[in-house]
C-alpha cells in the first residue's frame, strides 16, 4: 500500500477520533458516548500502519483523560474503565495493522518478482510460449515473435497445431497428454516453421503448470533456435568425412601409383622385345595404365588438402582433362559433353579451386536429372565492359527451378535436396572460389526446361612458352654408386633395374643397423617419402649426420603438398612422384647428382 493512502488513513482516523471526542465531551458524563473514541485506532488498522495506529491510539488516549477529568471523573472507576476500551482497541488496531503490512510487503514483493520474471520472459531470446491444455495459445514473449515471425496478436487464442509443420499433430497430441498426466515433455531436436515458410530446428522443454491445488492446468513451453548449432556440427561431422576421405584417399593412391609404376615401366621393357599383336596389346596396356596415372592424378588433386596456389591456367585443359573424372561421377544415364574453345583461354586461379568448381556444378546437374539427361560443358572468351573474360558454361535438361529457389541458391545451407544428399554448400562453395578469382557467376533456369550457369573469370596473359622440341634422352650413368630405398619390393627391384641398365651402380639398403652401413662412395641415395615404421627425410638426415655431402632424392605416391607438409619438406626441393617412367627417373637422378649438396639440410637434394 502506498505511503500517501495510509497517511490519508490516519489522518481520517485522527478527525474521527476528534469528533467523537467532541460529541463525548457534550454528552452527560454518565453516558457511555465517551467509549467511542475507542473506534479511531480500530479504523487507523485499515491503514497497515502499525506506527499510525499507536499515534491515533496515543491520540485518543489523551483525549479521553482529557474529557473524562474535565467531567469530573478523574481517578475514578469509570474513567479507568473508558481508559482500558481505548487502550484495547489500540492495541488490537496495532495487531491488525501489523499482520496486514506484513501481507502487503509479501504481496509487493511476490508482484516485483512477477515483474521481473515477465520481463525476462519478454525480453528473452529463446520463445516462451504457454497453451491450455488443448493446445490454445495463451502466451507468446517476444523471443517468439522474434524467432516465428508471428506477432502475439495474430497467435493468442488459437491452436498451437496452427502454427506447427503438418506432420507434428500426433506429436502435439501426444506432448499434451504427457502435460495433463504430470510429465515434462523434452525434444533434444525438431523442426518448426517460420511465418514465411522457412524452416528451423528447436530445443524444446515443456513443463506442466499447477494451479493451487497442485492439478494440472496448463502447459509452459521454452523453445530454442539451434539450427546454426546443428549446422556447425554438421559442418564439423562433414570436414571429418573429408578429412578421412583424403587420408583413405592418399592411402589408396599411393598404393595404386607403385602398381601403375610397375605396368608402365615394365610394359616398356617389353616395348622392343614384341612385334605383331602382341606389340599392339602392349600399347594397350600401356595405354590403359597412362589413363588409370591420370584419374590417379585427379584423384590426388580433388582430395588433396593445401594452401591455395594461384597460376596462370589454361581452362580449356582444366575442362579437358576433368572430362574423365566427371563422367565416372555423374552415372551412366547421364551424357557429359565437353566443347571447349580453340586455342587457349589462360585464367589466374588455383587448378584445385576450378576443379572443384567443374565437380560441384556437374553434380549439381546430375541431381536435377534423376531420370537422366545431358551435362554440357563449355568455354569461350568474351568481353564484359570492355574487359576480355574466359567464359565456363555449365548447363543441363533438367528439373530447373523457380524463381524463388534460384534467387536463394548461393546462401549456405540452402537446398532443395532431402537431408541425407545436399547440405547447402555445394554452390555456395563455387560462388566464395569464383569471388576469390575476381570473377562473376550467373545462372538461367526454367521449370521444366534445366539450369544454366554461367562463370565469367578474367583473362591472364599466357606463360612465356619454350618452344617445343624433340625429348632428349637422359645422359646415361658412368658407374656412379646409387642407393634405393623403397618398401615395395617390385618398385625397388624397378628402380634398381632401371639404373643398372643406363650405366649406374645400384643397391638396395636392406634392413641391417644404419650405423653398420657403409656410405663410402655413395653418390646418391633415392628413397621413398613414406616408409613402413619410418619416413625418408628422417632416414636421410641419420644418414647425412655421417656423411653431410650425401645427395638425397626422394621420391612419393602420395599428393605432393601434403607430403611436404607432414615431413617438413623445403618447397625448393624436388620430389619425383609416382607413377614414374624411367625417363623421368634418370632425368631426376641427372639433377639430383649434377646439382650442389646442401649440407645440413636433411631434406635438400
Amino acid at each position: 500500500m502506498g505511503g500517501q493512502l495510509r497517511s490519508s488513513y490516519v489522518m481520517v482516523s485522527m478527525a474521527t477520533v476528534t469528533v467523537l471526542a467532541i460529541i463525548s465531551a457534550a454528552a452527560p458524563p454518565q453516558k457511555l458516548m465517551f467509549g467511542m473514541v475507542a473506534l479511531g485506532p480500530a479504523l487507523a488498522a485499515a491503514s497497515a500502519s502499525p506506527r499510525g495506529v499507536l499515534a491515533v491510539g496515543g491520540y485518543a488516549m489523551a483525549l479521553a483523560v482529557a474529557i473524562s477529568s474535565w467531567q469530573g471523573l478523574f481517578g475514578s472507576v469509570d474513567q479507568l474503565a473508558r481508559l482500558a476500551v481505548v487502550l484495547a482497541a489500540t492495541a488490537l488496531g496495532w495487531g491488525i495493522a501489523h499482520h496486514y503490512d506484513k501481507m502487503l510487503v509479501a504481496s509487493a514483493e511476490a508482484a516485483r518478482e512477477r515483474e521481473m520474471l515477465g520481463a525476462i520472459a519478454a525480453q528473452s531470446t529463446d520463445a516462451i510460449i504457454a497453451s491450455t491444455l488443448d493446445g490454445v495459445v495463451t502466451a507468446w514473449n517476444g523471443g517468439a515473435e522474434r524467432m516465428y515471425g508471428w506477432p502475439a496478436s495474430e497467435v493468442l487464442g488459437r491452436p498451437l497445431i496452427e502454427f506447427l509443420p503438418p506432420d507434428r499433430g500426433p506429436a502435439l497430441e501426444a506432448a499434451l497428454a504427457d502435460l495433463a498426466a504430470g510429465r515434462r515433455v523434452h525434444l533434444d531436436e525438431t523442426r518448426r516453421l517460420r511465418k514465411d515458410g522457412t524452416s528451423l530446428v528447436v530445443q524444446v522443454d515443456v513443463w506442466p503448470v499447477r494451479d493451487e491445488s497442485g492439478v494440472v492446468v496448463a502447459a509452459a513451453a521454452t523453445e530454442r533456435d539451434i539450427t546454426e548449432e546443428k549446422q556447425a556440427r554438421e559442418r564439423s561431422a562433414r570436414a571429418d568425412r573429408l578429412e578421412s576421405l583424403g587420408q583413405l584417399a592418399g592411402g589408396v593412391a599411393h598404393d595404386f601409383n607403385n602398381l601403375l609404376a610397375i605396368i608402365l615401366n615394365y610394359a616398356d621393357f617389353l616395348a622392343d622385345e614384341v612385334t605383331g599383336e602382341a606389340a599392339e596389346d602392349l600399347s594397350r596396356i600401356r595405354n590403359a595404365a597412362e589413363r588409370a596415372k591420370s584419374l590417379t592424378g585427379q584423384l590426388l588433386l580433388f582430395a588433396k588438402r593445401e594452401p591455395t596456389q594461384v597460376e596462370i591456367i589454361d581452362l580449356n585443359q582444366v575442362v579437358t582433362e576433368a572430362d574423365e573424372l566427371l563422367s565416372r561421377t555423374i552415372g551412366d544415364n547421364i551424357r557429359l559433353v565437353s566443347r571447349p574453345a580453340a586455342g587457349e583461354l589462360p585464367v589466374r586461379a588455383n587448378r584445385g579451386r576450378l576443379d572443384q568448381i567443374l565437380l560441384n556444378l556437374v553434380i549439381n546437374a546430375r541431381d536435377a536429372m534423376p531420370d537422366g539427361g545431358v551435362v554440357v560443358v563449355e568455354t569461350d572468351a568474351v568481353e564484359e565492359d570492355g574487359a576480355p573474360f574466359a567464359r565456363l558454361v555449365v548447363s543441363d535438361t533438367g528439373t530447373g527451378m523457380t524463381p524463388e529457389v534460384r534467387d536463394r541458391l548461393f546462401e549456405p545451407f540452402f537446398t532443395t535436396k532431402p537431408a541425407d544428399r545436399g547440405t547447402g554448400l555445394g554452390l555456395s562453395t563455387v560462388y566464395g572460389i569464383v569471388g576469390e578469382a575476381n570473377g562473376h557467376i550467373g545462372v538461367d533456369s526454367a521449370l521444366g526446361v534445366g539450369t544454366t550457369f554461367r562463370i565469367l573469370l578474367p583473362s591472364a596473359a599466357a606463360p612465356a612458352g619454350q618452344a617445343d622440341g624433340p625429348e632428349h634422352e637422359p645422359a646415361p650413368g658412368h658407374g656412379e654408386l646409387i642407393m634405393v630405398v623403397e618398401d615395395d619390393d617390385f618398385v625397388r627391384d624397378l628402380v634398381v633395374r632401371i639404373l643398372r641398365d643406363n650405366g649406374y651402380r645400384a643397391t638396395a639398403l636392406g634392413d641391417g643397423s644404419l650405423a653398420d652401413l657403409d656410405l663410402q662412395g655413395v653418390a646418391l641415395l633415392i628413397t621413398d617419402v613414406v616408409l613402413r615404421g619410418r619416413s625418408g627425410p628422417a632416414l636421410a638426415a641419420r644418414l647425412r649426420s655421417r656423411r653431410a655431402d650425401l645427395r638425397v632424392l626422394f621420391m612419393s605416391g602420395y599428393s605432393d603438398a601434403e607430403v611436404r607438409r607432414e615431413h617438413g619438406i623445403d618447397p625448393a626441393v624436388r620430389i619425383l612422384q609416382k607413377p614414374f617412367t624411367a625417363v623421368e627417373l634418370l632425368a631426376m637422378v641427372g639433377e639430383a647428382l649434377s646439382a650442389v649438396p646442401a649440407a645440413g639440410h636433411a631434406t635438400g637434394v
